[in-house]
């Protein structure tokens, strides 16, 4: 019998897959497909109620790629949230994830919290911006929403993470997002992908969690991407109904 960590809605952040459509072709020297294929068992022994896909799910965007990745994550049997990472086509990757910031923030409501999936992608960008409308989107939507508790995914970092080979590559001008965050008690969490590594941190009593890929992870702190031996990984979460996060990684 599985241990829980706690009692509360269990969810699985899955990130940074870098799956193409070729299973022969690497990323960063490992086989993606196969090590988010080699995750699926601890996922499984979780048993999420709910799983977040947050970014990169792609190494070249095409329709194959999503498909593989799609095959894979269904035998969890899960409602899965996605969004576009800067490798990722949005469009493409629509038609195999459609629960997406498809045409503005998503709002998901799911035993008592509200998940918000905002597109932090601009094409051609490798750093993250949220526009205008967007943001204002993000306005409306917390302005409607009724749920006690609110966990916030996008795929790039709104804070520096002490790694120089992704602190480069942010969301741009985060301060914009984080006033909106910061003045609505009922946000949890802000949790993103991008950095290929584990971060936990809190900003304003806003928990802040970077996730790790499902490929390739850099070591912490590092100058330029140095592969960290422990291999792939990916989040757990556990959700409790007063509000509290409890976390930490799956690994093989």
């Amino acid at each position: 019998m599985r241990k829980k960590p706690g009692a509360g809605l269990r969810v699985v952040q899955v990130s940074d897959c870098h799956v193409s459509s070729d299973p022969d072709t690497d990323s960063r020297g490992v086989m993606a497909g196969s090590t988010l294929e080699s995750l699926l068992p601890a996922i499984l022994k979780f048993d999420p109620d709910l799983l977040l896909l947050t970014g990169d799910v792609s190494e070249d965007a095409s329709p194959e790629s999503y498909g593989r990745v799609s095959a894979m994550l269904s035998s969890i049997d899960v409602p899965v949230l996605a969004l576009p990472g800067n490798h990722d086509n949005p469009g493409v990757m629509a038609r195999c994830f459609p629960r997406g910031p498809w045409g503005g923030p998503l709002f998901y409501a799911h035993q008592g919290w509200q998940f918000v999936m905002l597109d932090s992608t601009r094409p051609g960008e490798i750093c993250g911006f949220l526009d205008h409308g967007h943001l204002e989107g993000l306005r409306q939507g917390l302005a409607r929403s009724r749920a006690e508790h609110l966990l916030v995914a996008l795929h790039h970092q709104p804070v520096e993470v002490g790694s120089p080979c992704f602190d480069r590559y942010p969301l741009q001008d985060p301060e914009l997002l984080l006033e909106i965050l910061e003045k609505e008690p009922r946000v949890r969490g802000i949790a993103w992908g991008h950095i290929h590594q584990d971060y936990s941190s809190e900003y304003h009593g806003i928990r802040m969690l970077g996730s790790p890929s499902t490929a390739a992870n850099t070591r912490p702190g590092t100058e330029k991407f140095t592969l960290d031996e422990s291999g792939p990984a990916c989040r757990w979460m556990v959700l409790g109904q007063d509000g509290v996060i409890q976390t930490g990684l799956l690994r093989v």
